[in-house]
């Protein structure tokens, strides 16, 4: 495991996972709102200059409607966890979301939301992929995911489980070490809801060859 993630509450896990509970040295405000860094890759990423791989954060909106930020060179996955949502991308169309419902798109477009929230985010560049699955326990439900060579990440919005034996609590985001495993145990105490995201390398020159190839 990579100790030096920018993560100051962290539990690292012998059996290929590390828990990281909630810090509130990763809260940042900013107009309409607070956003917290749940991770960054590459670890000394940095949010304000784009200068990272993908990253993984929460956020709330407290204004009835906000201008999103350009993300140029980026893709984002939104989705939000309590309130509803209406995305409005200028030109192009509008999603309404209710909580946990997801819209994948370009940071270049021109975005406005409307609606009060608490969301997740995702953001990662050409080199990744990303997808997020939401997944509803009722309490005394088991859950087993498959486990994938990639980064692989639960994240507990609200609830009580249990991840391969070992507790978590609303706000922790856990990370599988990329291994052998062949599958995540997912026990819930206490019904709620878990998201995960699964983000996965590509290889751009290879892509780009194909690019190349297409072109000619």
């Amino acid at each position: 495991m990579n100790q030096e993630k920018k993560y100051l509450q962290s539990l690292i896990i012998p059996e290929l996972m590390q828990i990281y509970s909630f810090d509130p040295s990763k809260t940042v405000s900013w107009a309409n709102g607070t956003s917290t860094e749940l991770y960054v890759y590459p670890p000394d990423g940095n949010f304000q200059t784009r200068d990272f791989i993908f990253r993984i954060s929460t956020a709330t909106v407290e204004a009835e409607e906000t201008t999103f930020s350009d993300f140029s060179g980026l893709t984002r996955i939104l989705l939000p966890l309590k309130g509803k949502l209406s995305l409005v991308h200028e030109g192009r169309y509008t999603k309404e979301l209710e909580p946990f419902e997801q819209d994948q798109f370009d940071g270049s477009w021109s975005t406005r939301s409307k609606g009060k929230v608490q969301d997740f985010n995702v953001i990662f560049n050409k080199q990744t992929s990303a997808r997020v699955r939401h997944h509803h326990l009722s309490s005394g439900e088991v859950n087993t995911l498959q486990a994938h060579k990639s980064w692989h990440f639960i994240f507990l919005n609200d609830g009580v489980f249990e991840v391969n034996g070992h507790g978590i609590v609303a706000g922790d985001l856990v990370e599988f070490e990329s291994s052998d495993a062949k599958a995540i145990d997912i026990k819930c105490h206490e019904e709620g809801n878990i998201l995960e995201c699964i983000i996965h390398h590509i290889d751009t020159e290879v892509l780009d060859s194909v690019y190349e190839s297409i072109s000619k």
